[in-house]
């Protein structure tokens, strides 16, 4: 693959005012000589080991540097952790400069012992599971409380997916996941079992979500990468393999990127 652009459009059909059909279209086959790349990611330490492989170019702000590999260019957004610290920063971070692809990185939960911690995930569905109202100790999404309509845009059966691998080998190669994003972890066995009954997770974050709501809504291209650095059960953070999957999150990173490159 060699001399292109990623380009996203979108067909939307209006129902009544509501999004109720998104047909989304990838192309890779625009030629041009440089590829923007932005790489967000909830806090510093998850990439740490990927700025040793890249080449400082300049500081944009405080939290947001600039980066080369090869012929590629490589911002670094740090965002912090929660859904509105990555809605405010990542919106910003796209209306300040033109990227050609946006990729999450960082590390997640398993709620499946079959992804063990270190493996790579590709987050292909994303869904706020905290958003709605909790009632008898049961949670209510906002569509089930008929609050938001189900297919209000960018939602589609009120979740929120991924448009596409890109043709991207190493992509192909991650098994695809379903997440969750919830702004408070839980370790209570009795609520993790009401969240894996209701949403039947894969995966757990603090920001996938939203990273994928403002993505979509700014006809972005995105990729979530995720490494799973523990499993979501009661909390025994020495347990957790933080290490091992950072360091898979980097070797997966780069040979993304390394395929990004063009020839």
């Amino acid at each position: 693959m060699s001399y292109f652009r990623v380009n996203c459009q979108k067909l939307i059909n209006f129902n009544k005012g509501n999004t109720s059909k998104v047909i989304s279209k990838f192309h890779l086959n625009q030629k041009t000589t440089e590829l923007r790349i932005l790489i967000v990611a909830e806090s510093p330490r998850e990439v740490t080991k990927l700025v040793d492989e890249l080449t400082f170019v300049h500081q944009i702000e405080p939290h947001f540097k600039s980066y080369s590999l090869y012929n590629l260019h490589v911002d670094i957004l740090i965002t912090g952790l929660g859904s509105a610290f990555m809605t405010y920063h990542l919106t910003r971070a796209l209306n300040m400069i033109n990227y050609d692809l946006a990729i999450n990185i960082g590390l997640a939960g398993s709620f499946d012992h079959f992804l063990e911690q270190g493996f790579v995930v590709n987050v292909i569905e994303e869904q706020f599971a905290d958003l709605g109202v909790i009632h008898k100790n049961n949670l209510y999404t906002l569509t089930e409380e008929e609050l938001m309509n189900e297919d209000t845009f960018p939602f589609t059966s009120g979740k929120l997916h991924s448009l596409g691998n890109f043709e991207l080998d190493e992509i192909e190669a991650l098994i695809p996941v379903k997440g969750i994003t919830l702004n408070t972890l839980h370790s209570d066995p009795k609520w993790l079992a009401k969240i894996r009954d209701k949403f039947d997770p894969e995966v757990e974050t603090m920001t996938g979500a939203a990273f994928f709501y403002v993505c979509l809504y700014e006809k972005i291209p995105f990729l979530q990468i995720r490494a799973i650095s523990h499993f979501v059960e009661i909390r025994r953070i020495e347990s957790w393999n933080i290490p091992n999957a950072i360091e898979s999150l980097t070797g997966t990173t780069i040979s993304i990127l390394n395929e990004l490159k063009i020839d």
